[in-house]
């Protein structure tokens, strides 16, 4: 499954990209990108991650900005209630956004439910996380 969650680069390496001639920054886009195809189509992370309207799609302007689970489990269990803002993973450090994805773990916890424990790739994670710190702050 985890072949499924593509390659990507530090944010240090997306910026410095900026700088370096134009295959590098062709590379780090493609990376992007295909952090992007991950989140979208593969995990699709809008789901829980963005509010949706009264007719069940999703409000764009609030793109994985975090949002009220619409949805409960059938036994009482650990569980959240609401999702936080993923874009640009703010208060994460790249080494540790990287390290949750590839281990479904960030400190040691594992996150609730619903919230899957990812098992990716080292580039697969860095590619959601290139996705994720390209959407910018939340609000912005």
């Amino acid at each position: 499954m985890s072949r499924w969650f593509g390659s990507g680069v530090c944010v240090a390496f997306i910026v410095a990209g900026l700088w370096l001639p134009s295959g590098s920054q062709t590379r780090s886009n493609g990376q992007v990108e295909r952090g992007k195809y991950l989140v979208v189509e593969v995990a699709r992370c809008g789901d829980c991650h963005t509010p949706m309207n009264e007719k069940g799609e999703p409000v764009q302007a609030e793109w994985l900005k975090g949002s009220v689970l619409g949805f409960k489990p059938t036994s009482p269990m650990p569980w959240a209630t609401q999702s936080p803002s993923i874009v640009g993973i703010l208060g994460w450090e790249q080494p540790d956004a990287v390290k949750f994805f590839m281990t479904g773990k960030y400190l040691g916890q594992s996150p609730r439910p619903p919230m899957p424990e990812y098992h990716l790739s080292k580039p697969d994670a860095e590619a959601v996380v290139a996705y994720l710190r390209s959407l910018g702050a939340p609000g912005h």
